[in-house]
């Protein structure tokens, strides 16, 4: 390869990594989640969701 087409190649990548490294971002994400757990409290839970039996166990299995 020639040293321009590197030298590009290098510049793009420092650049997505600035981009993808913006606090900005972040903020926005943690808003949106914000919202979404609370429309997630807001929904009715179906009867057998509520229902909790007396006893119950968890299963493991074994791979190999």
């Amino acid at each position: 390869m020639r040293f321009s087409t590197i030298l590009l190649l290098l510049a793009a990548g420092v650049l997505a990594v600035i981009v993808g490294c913006q606090q900005g971002g972040e903020a926005a994400r943690k808003e949106t989640m914000k919202d979404a757990q609370a429309v997630r409290k807001n929904i009715e839970r179906p009867p057998i969701d509520l229902a909790q039996p007396a006893k119950f166990e968890t299963a493991t299995f074994a791979l190999g």
